[in-house]
Parts: structure tokens; sequence; C-alpha cells
């Protein structure tokens, strides 16, 4: 089992099952070292994975934002790779913003 931090972005629209402001959901792996980028719910589910080292924050400003807003902007652009973050320095920020959500897989 590997275990992913989550963080994600309210569902605005919780009582409609199609909308263009879906909720996004960021998945990060230190373990298995990979980030998931998902959007929808239910049918609509949709998205994406990257190694941390093909990431590029620049390419998904707008969902990571959307997920936690500039504090999780700012921390993932602060590298140049999510291969250089330290799971503790990064669970740490992560604590002083939302609360701690994991999922094992």
């Amino acid at each position: 089992m590997t275990t992913y931090y989550v963080i994600s972005s309210p569902d605005h629209d919780a009582n409609r099952p199609h909308s263009r402001d879906w909720p996004k959901v960021l998945r990060l792996s230190f373990e298995d070292c990979e980030i998931r980028l998902y959007q929808g719910k239910g049918h609509g589910l949709g998205g994406t994975s990257y190694d941390f080292d093909e990431f590029q924050v620049e390419e998904w400003t707008e969902f990571v934002d959307a997920c936690a807003g500039d504090w999780l902007l700012e921390e993932l652009s602060r590298y140049e790779s999510l291969t250089t973050i330290e799971e503790t320095d990064f669970v740490r920020t992560l604590n002083r913003h939302v609360p701690l959500e994991t999922e094992e897989h």
C-alpha cells in the first residue's frame, strides 16, 4: 500500500452532476514519487499522473491554485523538481494550511 496526501477543491455545485467548476483533487505520494491530478466526480472523473521528475508546476498553475490556493502553488514552485521536496517539510506546511488527509492505494 502507498500513502497519498490528498488536497482538493470544494465541490461548489454538489447537487449538479455536470459543472464547469467540477471539484479538483491532487494526490501526492512520496513513496511512489508520483503526483495525480483529477477533476470531476462520478462517471465524469478524469485525470492524469506524473512522476515527480516529469511534473512541471507552471503547466498546472490554475489546477494547483484551485485545489488549495496560493500556499500550495508557492510551496511546489519553490523547487526545481518535486524530487527535491522533503516529505516531512511538505507535511508540516500542509498541516499549517489544511487538515491532513491521506489515502492508501
